[in-house]
């Protein structure tokens, strides 16, 4: 009974450590903001890297890159998929994390 609690207490922990964090992504780059409700298309996707449960970048946390000077309007997404999720099953044990960025082209 005693070694079903420790498992359930550490997969909780690992759970909730997997959704937490402090994250920072730098939106930038030439165009225009699109409001968050204006459909587009999207042009763009990178997975941005974080340690200290996303204190440090230890990637390009920026969108500068995503952006094409060719684009008007856009709008930035940033997600917690499900592949992140699964990727920081393994990663959060020596605090590296990850977290998604889409960049849309709104027209």
């Amino acid at each position: 009974m005693e070694g079903k609690k420790l498992v359930s207490l550490i997969l909780l922990l690992a759970v909730t450590m997997s959704i937490i964090g402090c994250f920072t992504i730098r939106v930038g780059g030439k165009a225009e903001l699109a409001a968050s409700t204006e459909e587009g298309t999207k042009i763009a996707e990178k997975r941005c890297w974080y340690a200290l449960w996303g204190l440090i970048p230890i990637s390009d946390n920026s969108t500068d890159s995503l952006i094409p000077a060719t684009a008007k309007k856009v709008r930035v997404e940033t997600k917690y998929q499900v592949s992140d999720f699964l990727i920081n099953i393994f990663t959060m044990l020596v605090t590296i994390e990850t977290f998604s960025v889409e960049v849309y082209e709104v027209k």
